[in-house]
């Protein structure tokens, strides 16, 4: 869908709120505003798969999605984000998997960015890149700690 001037006002508010966004200069805001899609989701669609290389990087516009790690019998939901969330940068900043799922708890409205705009503007800002590194890095430990509680939770019992 085509972005209407609400929708890159609400893509820049987002975009002042992350962090490592914060570094941006005008016209790399203005490079990636170009490069974000609009797109509607359904309740149940898997936006993000774990294990899967990742192409997208999502802003919520509307609705809610759930993160989940993967389990031998079943999923364990790890956090449900709602509107002006964005997730999916960690597989964009180097070629790693992707560290989770995110499945859609309700119907709404993505902004989307692929890989190549994202790289091509944030990558070439040295500071910028750095602190994507940084929250990657963060976000990733985050996630080892969940798995390593929940190995600790089973070995205990």
């Amino acid at each position: 869908m085509k972005l209407e001037q609400d929708d890159i006002d609400a893509i820049k508010l987002v975009l002042q709120k992350i962090d490592f966004m914060q570094h941006l200069r005008q016209s790399e805001v203005d490079a990636l505003i170009a490069g974000f899609d609009k797109a509607e989701v359904t309740k149940g669609e898997t936006l993000i798969t774990q294990g899967k290389t990742g192409e997208v990087f999502y802003i919520l516009a509307s609705g809610s999605v759930g993160v989940y790690l993967k389990r031998k019998l079943m999923d364990k939901q790890v956090a449900v984000l709602g509107p002006d969330s964005f997730f999916g940068e960690m597989s964009l900043i180097g070629d790693e998997l992707r560290s989770a799922s995110v499945i859609c708890e309700e119907d709404g409205i993505v902004y989307t960015l692929m890989r190549e705009t994202f790289r091509k503007v944030i990558m070439t800002n040295p500071l910028l890149s750095d602190k994507i590194r940084k929250t990657a890095s963060k976000r990733k430990s985050e996630t080892k700690a969940i798995e390593m509680s929940e190995w600790m939770g089973k070995k205990i019992s």
